[in-house]
């Protein structure tokens, strides 16, 4: 029992992290939606407000000498001035729907806020980034370019969320990510309410929304989301972002064209630069994300010629609102890594060293993973198959978000295949590494589209037969329900065995004297503990170099490892008879130990720690 309610409630930090995820979640809401004006989608303020902010930081950063504190508090500032707005023009700071659905998400969101990193790129490259902000108070450039992430020069929508509330939370909090995931998905929730209430051939109005619609919006994105792993989206990864700014732009590019369809321009251009700003963070949240804003405006100039009910023209006129604010913010940060960056992304191998001859391996890996994950690849076929058709005969709104998601997905294809041939290495190609992962940045337009497929077949086929009123205690009851029956499972950073390399990296850090240098020993583990330590060291001393599984386990191997490295200290997860040779030492099993010396001299223990399974 005491167990169970540690996954609620785990630490102190807890109220620290709940406190400063939401100052900065309604400071960036305050300003979206002071800048988008009355006539806006107000469940994406916050959407339209951090690509705002954005935007600033982008700017601000690469051609100006502000600090970080200068730009944050200038954005404060804004905030204050928005909600000041908000509240003079709107009546209201949150909407009734918003207000509703985040009391019904307390428990979620509290069990969450206690969430610690786990997962391998945390430690690696995500909370680098937001600890290298936090410390430098701005961009890596060539004067400070050591940030110790494997990808400093990606962009940094999402690390600058973690960014704010460590500064408004004194400190970098793990959990800002996994908590900002889910307010994402809660109000991407309420946009796939509203594409329901248009497939029904009803209107959305936040104010006359009642708890039952709210939960439904909340369990859509969350619960019956194809693509809702909790690995990845309570974590500081960005591919939860990614998909919610990717759905919420495609969602309002569908708006805008429905808009253009029946002859509402100033609906349409308005629009289309809320798709505009949901397109900024898209190119601002990972470096291969611009591939997904260059297909969705291909799609969309499909839609415009295709549709006999819009013209060339207007769509021209659409386009800047679209075009100009994301790219903008590319133009910026590509000029910053040109200029101050070396390396740090993904880059693409010459054509002479394309993996072609692993093309039947990748194919093979990629449908194997499309039949593990059929109901979200099932979706996608059927929109991508049915925007095709669409292309021949376009008639309806149900055809034009058909053809945005359709294209979407294989245009996404087409590129993660690309990818594998020409920048993964030959291993991670030859598996198709991730490739569920990055299918993921389409969950959300999977879930508009099924959910307004849904919506036009209830509409013609069981209205009337069922009364909806009669079940309307259902999504409340599964939506509080939820996370008490799951919190185990969503309390996944709890597993072993990153708890022990978490606590054993921290006490490393704390005995080891600055400027050390360490090899983490595992050759039965996958590298985590080396990530983990690293992570946990901060840059007090180097710990760069590991020894896995991946590695080789021979005495030999491991005995030049450590000669090269030259460490002072020695710190050992897990044991083989190579490492007992190499190290001398007569290690415990079921121990982590840390030693101390050199290859020439000799090993003594300093400390260990028994490792709990």
């Amino acid at each position: 029992m005491i167990r169970y309610a540690e996954y609620f409630i785990s630490h102190t930090g807890q109220i620290t992290t709940l406190f400063a995820v939401g100052v900065v979640w309604f400071a960036l809401s305050f300003i979206g939606g002071m800048v988008c004006g009355r006539e806006r989608f107000r469940e994406g303020d916050f959407i339209f407000g951090w690509a705002l902010v954005c935007l600033l930081f982008t700017v601000g950063g690469v051609f100006t000498g502000l600090s970080f504190s200068m730009i944050a508090f200038a954005c404060a500032m804004l905030a204050v001035a928005g909600g000041g707005v908000l509240w003079r023009r709107d009546q209201l700071l949150i909407t009734p729907a918003w207000g509703r659905l985040l009391l019904l998400a307390a428990p979620l969101l509290i069990l969450v806020s206690g969430v610690v990193a786990s997962q391998w790129d945390e430690f690696s490259h995500w909370l680098v980034n937001v600890r290298f902000l936090l410390l430098t108070d701005g961009f890596p450039d060539a004067a400070n370019s050591v940030s110790g992430s494997s990808f400093p020069a990606y962009p940094y929508a999402w690390p600058l969320l973690s960014y704010l509330t460590g500064r408004v939370g004194g400190d970098l909090l793990e959990a800002t990510g996994p908590m900002m995931n889910v307010l994402l998905l809660l109000g991407y929730g309420l946009l796939v309410m509203r594409v329901v209430a248009n497939g029904l051939g009803k209107s959305w109005n936040h104010e006359k929304q009642g708890w039952s619609l709210c939960a439904l919006g909340g369990l859509a994105a969350i619960a019956f989301n194809p693509t809702f792993v909790q690995k990845i989206v309570l974590t500081t990864y960005a591919d939860t972002s990614t998909a919610v700014a990717l759905g919420f732009a495609t969602v309002l590019a569908w708006f805008m064209l429905e808009a253009q369809a029946l002859g509402d321009a100033k609906s349409a251009r308005r629009f289309s630069w809320q798709a505009g700003l949901a397109l900024v963070l898209v190119v601002n949240l990972k470096q291969s994300a611009f591939v997904l804003f260059v297909v969705l405006v291909f799609a969309v100039l499909l839609v415009g010629l295709r549709d006999p009910k819009i013209r060339g023209g207007g769509i021209v006129r659409l386009l800047p609102g679209l075009l100009i604010p994301p790219l903008v913010i590319y133009a910026v940060w590509r000029y910053h890594v040109t200029t101050e960056i070396s390396g740090g992304e993904f880059s693409i191998r010459p054509f002479s060293a394309w993996a072609f001859d692993l093309l039947p391996q990748m194919l093979h890996a990629m449908a194997y993973v499309a039949v593990k994950k059929s109901l979200y690849f099932g979706i996608m076929v059927i929109a991508a198959v049915l925007g095709l058709m669409a292309l021949f005969r376009l008639r309806t709104s149900f055809d034009r978000l058909a053809i945005l998601a359709g294209t979407l997905f294989a245009g996404h294809t087409a590129f993660l295949l690309f990818t594998y041939l020409a920048a993964f290495s030959r291993g991670e190609a030859a598996r198709a590494a991730s490739y569920w992962r990055y299918n993921m940045h389409l969950g959300a337009v999977c879930v508009a589209f099924a959910a307004l497929g849904l919506a036009i077949l209830w509409r013609k086929y069981l209205t009337g037969r069922i009364d909806p009123a009669r079940l309307k205690w259902v999504p409340i009851v599964l939506f509080l329900a939820a996370p008490f029956i799951f919190a185990h499972k969503l309390r996944f950073d709890t597993d072993p065995p990153v708890p022990h390399f978490r606590a054993v990296g921290a006490e490393v850090a704390g005995l080891l004297p600055a400027g050390s240098k360490l090899v983490v020993v595992d050759p039965t583990g996958t590298g985590e503990s080396g990530a983990i330590t690293r992570y946990e060291a901060g840059g007090k001393f180097d710990a760069n170099t590991n020894i896995s599984a991946f590695t080789p386990s021979t005495v030999e191997h491991i005995g030049k490892t450590i000669e090269r490295a030259k460490p002072n200290y020695v710190l050992v997860h897990s044991i083989t008879p190579s490492v007992r040779e190499v190290l001398g030492v007569e290690l415990e099993a079921g121990r982590s130990t840390l030693l101390k010396g050199n290859p020439s001299a000799g090993w003594t223990e300093v400390k260990s720690w028994p490792r709990a399974e």
